[in-house]
């Protein structure tokens, strides 16, 4: 069956949301040493407030799983660019430790829609054999977008306005997005939808559809597989944002890189971090060219390792420059974990199931409103005798998630799906690597 053919706009709108979201969703690690500042509070309940964006992933993917299911991708996608917008606009326009907190969370819950629906719509539209590329190369996009959201707020800061001005730069990036998303016809049956169609002509719509309404609770219930590829999910978004907010407190305390370069510290935090999402930014559009050529374990597998000895380089480095560039080197390696997981679990389980996916593991997204207070506590919890964090200590909750990321690689296949194939009870690696190619 052949995807849904859509023309170039359509592909900027879904380019562009994915753009918009990172920058929204990646501006925490150059605004949360703002946030210490402004209000007189610690380093973990800083991150706290950057974090309470991810329990809106666990709180709301599911439900707006069952709205898309329910009233359409493009409903679903234009009520969450708008919630988005509204939690942008009450950031920007109205402040306090409470109130940013609140906003924080609304523009969780908007950008949790944005990407319930943008992920399986990249499915929809992309055929089998580039999907894992295309969903790739969207999140170089996102990439971009986190690369310039520190930035932003550098260049904000050198026009003499407030940190949150940056909020009215995205509240315009939302509009923008708004309208483009309006005026796109999108697909009227999705390409899972067509192919459940064809294998069920004698069934009655009515059936059909009340049979697709109960994916996400069929998959959530009975396929406890489900929750081991969504832990990985949970980890590596933890363990991506919490490294990205934690690298200016740990230039700070550690390096204490205010005294060592004076009034440009700020610039080269917030390019620190903007270095680590262009990393990520780079591996996605450098692994891109290689991921639908080898499997997705063994991708995940080497690229779990080197992070591992990346991270190790950064936690026992004496020399400021060392860790400038090791941290991104970490960044570079875990970029291809988001969709190459996403993509293992979509092929691992019957096609029936891709949707539902698509909420449970935007669901495990709420990881990155865990790890990085974590991080945070463990080395506010070790800090010697001058009452400074020791990040160094913290980083080991990165070590046991990357460690689990490789663990991810080995995770065997839906049970019924390999049955429902009798060729899939061979070597599940060699499966993949013929999915990639046909």
């Amino acid at each position: 069956m052949e995807k849904n053919k859509v023309s170039w706009s359509f592909w900027f709108s879904v380019g562009f949301g994915y753009f918009t979201f990172g920058a929204i969703t990646n501006v925490a690690g150059a605004i949360v040493p703002k946030i210490r500042e402004t209000y007189n509070v610690s380093a973990s309940l800083s991150i706290v407030l950057a974090a309470v964006f991810f329990i809106a992933y666990g709180l709301t993917s599911l439900p707006w799983g069952f709205f898309m299911t329910e009233k359409g991708k493009k409903k679903a996608l234009i009520y969450s660019t708008l919630v988005t917008i509204l939690g942008v606009l009450m950031f920007a326009s109205i402040p306090g430790f409470i109130m940013n907190m609140i906003a924080m969370f609304l523009c969780g819950v908007g950008v949790t829609g944005i990407q319930v629906v943008l992920n399986p719509l990249v499915n929809d539209i992309s055929d089998s054999a580039k999907y894992s590329r295309n969903l790739t190369i969207c999140m170089v996009l996102m990439g971009a977008g986190s690369y310039m959201a520190p930035q932003l707020v550098t260049l904000i800061k050198s026009l003499s306005l407030p940190w949150t001005f940056s909020y009215w730069v995205f509240s315009i990036l939302g509009l923008i997005m708004l309208a483009a998303i309006a005026t796109q016809k999108f697909p009227k049956i999705s390409a899972q939808e067509a192919k459940d169609l064809d294998n069920e002509q004698e069934a009655k719509p009515v059936k059909s559809e009340a049979k697709e309404e109960n994916l996400v609770l069929q998959l959530i219930t009975k396929e406890p597989l489900i929750y081991l590829y969504a832990l990985g999910i949970f980890l590596y978004v933890g363990v991506e944002v919490g490294i990205a907010n934690s690298i200016g407190f740990y230039l700070e305390d550690k390096f204490e890189i205010s005294k060592l370069m004076g009034e440009s510290a700020e610039a080269v935090k917030n390019t620190a971090v903007s270095n680590y999402w262009g990393a990520l930014l780079l591996g996605r559009l450098i692994s891109s060219a290689y991921l639908d050529k080898i499997s997705n374990r063994l991708a995940i597998k080497v690229h779990a390792a080197l992070a591992l000895v990346f991270i190790s380089i950064a936690v026992t480095a004496s020399d400021v420059n060392m860790v400038l560039w090791s941290l991104p080197a970490v960044a570079f390696c875990i970029s291809i974990m988001f969709p190459t997981i996403y993509s293992l679990t979509t092929n691992n389980f019957e096609d029936k199931y891709s949707d539902p996916i698509s909420s449970v593991l935007c669901t495990a997204i709420i990881g990155g409103a865990f790890i990085g207070p974590l991080i945070a506590k463990v080395a506010e919890a070790t800090q010697g005798s001058a009452a400074v964090p020791s990040w160094d200590t913290g980083f080991i909750i990165a070590f046991v998630c990357y460690a689990y990321l490789f663990v991810v690689s080995l995770l065997p296949a839906q049970k019924s799906n390999i049955l429902h194939d009798p060729a899939k009870q061979t070597d599940i690696d060699a499966i993949e690597s013929e999915l990639v190619h046909k």
